[in-house]
């Protein structure tokens, strides 16, 4: 892990290229002196590695590291809420994410919440905290993605469990996007085939939403690019990093594709995917749920020109002579890593769960109407409810 690694931030920030060690070692002197609070998983950290790697470089650089280690695979509330009191009392100089999706999020919306004084539940919502303090300087997240996924370390989002009310809410926040992300893909290693297939399936929806989403395509110049070259590097390398968890190339190549999928999601959101899943938590894995719909969510946007022809781009990758046929060889590929076909082949999504994810679908106003052919609220059930019924009966062979 001492090998020059790729260090990036999300477009705007800084980017660095050198050692990890040597890199984050500098990060913590120039941040410092004082601690460093280490946000891992509960065991994830040990199997890939890197808490030795944040060991040694707390320890080149004099500070004291501090660990919290008992975030869920589903952060909840209250789980955020202690890290969050953890950094109010340690006031470290550096908080750094070492971990998944789940953990940088949590790490995120915690570091936020300790900074700005409100309550946690306050920040809910579209840039909830820099609309009314615009002039803000908040310390940010250092991110050491351990999947290649989410895209976390690049993104201004933050998704946490409220069980009380057995839903998964969002924070989109501009001031959380993360000043720094490394990325050392040697730490993805220790990833099992099904976490790899799940959190790259993540990734290549990521790049194909935001690829899709055309009327986004303003909010930054080089977004599709990112998005292709994201889709190129996980068809070619997805099915190899699933085969042999070592094969160093394949997995450096998810660890990029990630990222960029990642800054992706934050100029060109993602659609309907992910609005229709996002109550699915605990049920199915987050990756595999946007994968199945992407096709029939697809489908439907086709119904906006625009969306045709932007399909037809993607026929290198996927071919086909027209958009269904490119759309079926999305699904082909899906097949090709082990993504399950139909919905009705997945224990935890029962037909009353489709149902009330029909219904609920209204109230994201938001991701409807920016969806990349849009959806009416007063339609919304019905279009949402065809999507879900396709997608639980598999594609026609």
């Amino acid at each position: 892990m001492d090998a020059p690694s790729f260090i990036a931030a999300a477009p705007g920030e800084r980017i660095v290229t050198r050692s990890p060690r040597e890199a984050l070692a500098e990060e913590f002197r120039r941040r410092g002196p004082g601690r460093v609070i280490a946000f891992t998983g509960r065991r994830s950290a040990e199997l890939c590695g890197g808490i030795g790697l944040l060991e040694e470089a707390a320890e080149r650089a004099g500070c004291e590291l501090i660990r919290f280690s008992r975030i869920e695979p589903e952060p909840v509330v209250a789980t955020v809420e202690t890290m969050c009191a953890l950094i109010r009392e340690k006031k470290p100089c550096a908080v750094v994410a070492l971990g998944g999706g789940s953990v940088m999020d949590a790490a995120k919306a915690a570091c936020l919440a300790a900074q700005s004084g409100w309550p946690l539940a306050e920040h809910f919502g579209v840039n909830r905290y820099s609309d009314c303090h615009p002039e803000a300087r908040l310390d940010r997240v250092i991110c050491i993605p351990t999947t290649s996924g989410t895209g976390s370390e690049a993104t201004p989002y933050s998704n946490i469990v409220d069980p009380a009310q057995k839903v998964k809410k969002l924070i989109a926040e501009r001031f959380i996007v993360p000043e720094l992300a490394l990325l050392v893909p040697e730490l993805t290693h220790s990833m099992p085939p099904a976490v790899t297939r799940a959190t790259g399936c993540d990734a290549l929806a990521h790049a194909i939403e935001g690829f899709l989403n055309v009327g986004a395509d303003g909010n930054h110049p080089a977004a599709n690019e990112w998005a292709l070259e994201s889709i190129r590097l996980i068809t070619e390398h997805l099915p190899r990093a699933i085969a042999a968890g070592d094969d160093a190339a394949a997995r450096r190549a998810m660890s990029f594709a990630a990222t960029l999928g990642g800054m992706v999601i934050r100029f060109k959101s993602t659609g309907l995917p992910h609005l229709a899943s996002f109550s699915w938590f605990g049920r199915l894995e987050h990756g595999i749920a946007v994968a199945m719909l992407l096709p029939a969510c697809w489908r439907y946007y086709l119904g906006n020109p625009a969306v045709v022809a932007r399909t037809m781009q993607l026929s290198p990758l996927f071919p086909g002579n027209t958009p269904e046929e490119v759309i079926a060889s999305f699904r082909h590929f899906l097949d090709s890593v082990g993504v399950p076909a139909a919905l009705r082949d997945c224990p935890g999504i029962t037909q009353e769960l489709l149902e009330e994810t029909a219904r609920s679908g209204a109230q994201n106003k938001m991701k409807l109407e920016n969806a990349p052919r849009p959806v009416p609220v007063a339609e919304s059930e019905r279009i949402l409810s065809a999507i879900l019924q396709q997608t639980r009966e598999g594609d026609p062979q």
